[in-house]
């Protein structure tokens, strides 16, 4: 079954905000983390079922080094889609990222 992304707001926004601060660290270096977050979604979507569960309906799949990040989804078989619903960078407050998925 194939599946498609749907990201929300809110990891939307921590997707932007980490390209904007790899840009700045170092010019396109966050073009680059945006495009193999990309194809990550993509391989998330190809088979979801085998990232283990953060909490009760939420999985974790953890993006490849060098990249610190990561991200946490809802698969929605009903609708086909893998909903990301956070972006989270591996130095966050862990006590936030709970909250957030619950």
């Amino acid at each position: 079954m194939s599946f498609r992304v749907v990201i929300e707001e809110e990891a939307e926004r921590e997707f932007a905000d980490a390209v904007v601060f790899y840009d700045e660290r170092e010019p396109g270096v966050g073009q680059r983390f945006a495009k193999e977050l990309q194809v990550f979604f993509q391989k998330v979507c190809q088979d979801p079922e085998r990232f283990p569960f953060a909490s009760r309906l939420t999985q974790k799949a953890k993006m490849p080094d060098p990249w610190p990040y990561s991200v946490f989804f809802v698969v929605k078989r009903q609708t086909s889609e893998v909903i990301i619903s956070t972006i989270w960078h591996g130095s966050r407050n862990p006590a936030e990222l709970r909250w957030r998925l619950k």
